[in-house]
């Protein structure tokens, strides 16, 4: 049967030329301090014939220090490993106490964890605070593993928080590898885009499609929430998209109403267990005859900004998508004019543009009418964000398309 280990471990750690010190210490300590099991141990000790710090499973390792400086700071930190498991991890936490015994002059008390105490005061002091250091050995040992446990915690859980975000990363590279090609000018129509997610992903989402010789399609959605469930989200309403149709051996273009009621059916058909819903808005523009029919599901409506006129709302009628299967979905048209600018845009513009709570981004994007060129509009706009008071705090998503109308003279040019 194995003897039960003794309530008290005490170490006395000391070089050969203090190993005289040393071991009448470890006999007083042992005589007068009741139950404690104390050995005498060269500095030697500390490490195996490899260099490595071998564990020494005590309450209290007493070193008396040699007369050189650095060969004080090289045992103190030999003695630091010795005492605790993780001895090669900088940052372990030790489970004994460590008291340093040596001369004024050469103590000195670096972050290491370790007590010092000169010399001199050795006789007087260094019993009582073997004394003070075991009455509450035991609490301090089991808070040391506590806090060694929860550190191993941490650790564990940034690991597993690093492999998330690189998982993220790789999925908002993936989503941005799928959103649509820029869409070349069409007889004096060009659009320009600004993509800006709140976090790594978005739960915005659009759609650039030249669908004849003539029409382009738009369309842009907001998946309700953020991250990845809205990503998700917004992924399905994109896939549900139809702007056409067979008919007989010939393709039919949708209108955009057409279009919105279709994915919302699609995706009312597939919630489960729980009710997801979006905000989209579409539109088709013919180029050549200068017209566009837009349908709106919920979304902001789209901004017409149209020289010497204030900015415009192009109100149309249509619930969310998902909600209700047999939703209808109003279209309005628009005769376009040379030099119109069409801004499309998910609703995170309103919280950015927000002033005492009160939307202001129609009057924001009035400002910038006399900008034709679209890309240089997207550029002032997102400028504008960047530059408006709580901008480094992002709240929602950020999209933007601006669909531009040249003038006669400049497609003549083009052609």
């Amino acid at each position: 049967m194995a003897t039960p280990r003794p309530t008290t471990r005490i170490a006395v750690i000391s070089p050969e030329s203090n190993a005289g010190e040393a071991a009448a210490w470890r006999e007083r300590l042992a005589r007068e301090i009741a139950g404690a099991a104390v050995a005498h141990l060269p500095v030697e000790a500390l490490h195996d014939g490899g260099g490595n710090p071998v564990f020494l499973d005590v309450e209290i390792a007493v070193l008396f220090a040699p007369d050189s400086q650095g060969e004080t700071d090289a045992e103190v930190d030999a003695l630091l490993r010795s005492v605790e498991r993780g001895a090669n991890d900088a940052a372990a936490i030790t489970s004994a106490r460590v008291i340093v015994v040596g001369d004024d002059a050469k103590l000195h008390a670096p972050a290491s964890g370790a007590d010092f105490l000169p010399r001199a005061r050795a006789e007087s002091e260094l019993v009582p605070f073997v004394r003070g250091t075991l009455a509450c050995a035991q609490a301090l040992r089991a808070s040391r593993r506590e806090l060694a446990l929860l550190g191993r915690v941490v650790e564990s859980m940034r690991a597993e928080l690093e492999e998330r975000n690189d998982e993220l990363q790789l999925a908002a590279l993936v989503q941005r590898d799928f959103l649509p090609l820029p869409v070349e000018p069409l007889h004096g129509v060009r659009i320009a885009t600004l993509y800006r997610p709140l976090a790594q992903v978005s739960g915005d989402v659009y759609h650039l499609e030249q669908l004849d010789g003539d029409r382009i399609a738009v369309f842009l959605a907001d998946a309700v929430g953020h991250g990845i469930p809205a990503a998700l989200l917004g992924m399905a309403v994109c896939r549900s998209l139809e702007l056409t149709e067979r008919v007989g051996a010939s393709l039919a273009l949708l209108g955009p109403g057409e279009t919105l009621a279709r994915a919302n059916r699609r995706l009312y058909e597939h919630q489960r267990a729980t009710t997801r819903f979006a905000t989209a808005i579409a539109a088709v523009i013919d180029c050549r005859r200068r017209t566009m029919r837009i349908a709106v599901a919920g979304h902001p409506p789209a901004i017409l900004l149209r020289p010497g006129e204030p900015a415009r709302a192009l109100e149309a009628s249509g619930g969310l998508l998902g909600v209700f299967p047999d939703e209808r979905y109003d279209e309005i048209e628009l005769a376009l004019e040379p030099n119109d600018r069409v801004l499309f845009y998910s609703d995170g513009f309103e919280q950015a543009f927000a002033c005492d709570g009160t939307a202001r981004h129609v009057e924001e994007f009035g400002g910038m009418s006399g900008i034709l060129d679209p890309e240089e509009l997207v550029e002032r706009i997102a400028t504008r964000v960047d530059r408006h008071a709580g901008s480094l705090h992002q709240q929602d998503d950020l999209t933007l398309l601006c669909v531009a109308v040249e003038r006669t003279a400049a497609i003549s040019r083009a052609a």
